[in-house]
């Protein structure tokens, strides 16, 4: 097994990682509207893994409007399949 991925080094990288407990909408990563969270649990391990924007229907509504936005706009419907292509696999690498 290679040392790179090694139990203990996927532990240390994973004990390293943050998370964004915010929404993402029109671009942004915001708040919940109410400013309520809840917590995100390991099934595994039942430890918290982060508080998380606890959307409700305003959060809804505007994370619609602003993907209607999007659509209507044309940038991604626009691109030509070889730059949508190009911009998932950047996507891609850099997940």
């Amino acid at each position: 097994m290679s040392a790179a991925l090694s139990l203990e080094s996927l532990q240390s990288q994973a004990s390293s990682l943050s998370y964004r407990s915010q929404a993402f909408i029109d671009g942004r990563y915001v708040p919940a509207a109410s400013g309520k969270t809840f917590d995100n649990i390991n099934p595994a391990t039942g430890k918290v893994i982060a508080r998380v924007a606890e959307c409700d229907r305003e959060d809804v509504d505007r994370a619609v409007k602003a993907a209607r936005a999007a659509f209507e706009k044309g940038s991604w419907a626009n691109l030509s399949p070889s730059d949508r292509k190009k911009v998932l696999l950047r996507f891609v690498d850099l997940m």
